[in-house]
């Protein structure tokens, strides 16, 4: 008979991932809609615990930031991610809790895993506030995206560890392949960084032209000015005023030259999960594939359209997606070299 404390762990975990992806393309729709500062103060927003919504309200609220005008149309998309984000604060700690409570019928739960993703969390929590109390920097903004995607990526793993997933195949040749996973992992962990930059930089539509930029973007790359961390200011980061022209184009252009030097290594490790010739990871090459060629039409079409903002959601939300075929594939190899 299963451990309750192992079955209620993974049905946390796996009700965590799910939150923590409603939590990722809440953040991401604030962001791109340009509601990132839609409420100047935090935890509150404009001296309230919800949006503002009575007349009284609204006036103190353009009395207490008149230099931030109150809009509800903005106010309304960060609130929603603040209170989803606690939510996942709150599945974390239940996780650290079970954990902990259930480790004395069960030696193998993964208890540190969940201690440190209640911390992770907190971090994360501080990241949320210091990008509203630092006006948007882009290091800070970065950095809350990055541990976002790490929060939902150690829920994720969590689940899988709990459950004891992916049962070993006895592939012999699997379990060499191990290697390569964690390096398409850096991989794409970079190539997500750099688009958190690019995000946060207001980069993502100087280039309209394919397949790195329009003519002449050789001339004007500044790699000193695109990639310096600033001190900060205490001005606001909306839409970079820091940054010139020149800044910008070069930060996109890395992240396209990025993107595709991403693509090419995950098509490289699909093959090599095709040639296993094992049902598994014929099936992990197939879905690896299948979010990949999503991902790049989505890149593209935010070049053609011109970053239609339902297109850049989904653009970050597949990317998550991409990164948790990633890690189960990974997981299930390391489960074969551990055999």
């Amino acid at each position: 008979m299963a451990n309750p404390g192992r079955v209620w762990l993974t049905r946390l975990a796996a009700f965590g991932v799910l939150l923590a992806f409603c939590v990722v393309m809440l953040g991401a729709w604030t962001r791109l809609s340009d509601a990132g500062l839609g409420c100047p103060d935090w935890p509150t927003c404009y001296g309230s615990i919800t949006v503002p919504l009575s007349d009284a309200a609204i006036a103190r609220a353009h009395e207490l930031y008149p230099e931030q005008p109150f809009v509800a149309a903005k106010a309304w998309p960060e609130m929603i991610h603040r209170h989803f984000a606690k939510g996942i604060g709150l599945v974390c700690l239940a996780l650290m809790l079970v954990a902990l409570k259930g480790r004395r019928r069960d030696a193998g739960l993964p208890v540190k895993h969940a201690v440190f993703l209640f911390f992770l969390v907190c971090l994360q929590g501080a990241f949320g506030a210091w990008t509203v109390t630092m006006k948007l920097f882009p290091p800070v903004v970065t950095g809350h995206l990055l541990l976002g995607f790490t929060t939902l990526t150690t829920l994720f793993l969590l689940a899988l560890r709990s459950s004891r997933a992916f049962a070993p195949t006895r592939a012999l040749a699997a379990a060499g392949l191990l290697p390569l996973a964690v390096f398409a992992i850096a991989v794409l962990a970079a190539q997500i960084a750099l688009g958190g930059w690019t995000a946060s930089n207001y980069a993502a539509t100087v280039c309209t032209g394919l397949p790195v930029c329009q003519a002449g973007w050789q001339q004007v790359l500044n790699f000193p000015e695109a990639f310096a961390i600033h001190t900060y200011a205490g001005t606001t980061y909306e839409f970079a005023p820091h940054l010139d022209p020149a800044a910008k184009v070069t930060i996109h252009v890395v992240h396209r030259i990025g993107a595709m030097v991403t693509t090419l290594t995950l098509l490289a490790f699909a093959a090599l999960l095709w040639r296993l010739a094992v049902p598994r990871y014929r099936g992990f090459a197939l879905i690896l594939l299948g979010v990949l060629a999503v991902q790049v039409g989505l890149g593209v079409s935010n070049i053609v359209f011109h970053l239609p903002l339902a297109v850049a959601v989904a653009h970050n939300v597949v990317a998550l997606v991409l990164m948790q075929v990633l890690v189960a594939t990974a997981f299930s190899l390391y489960r074969e070299r551990a055999a």
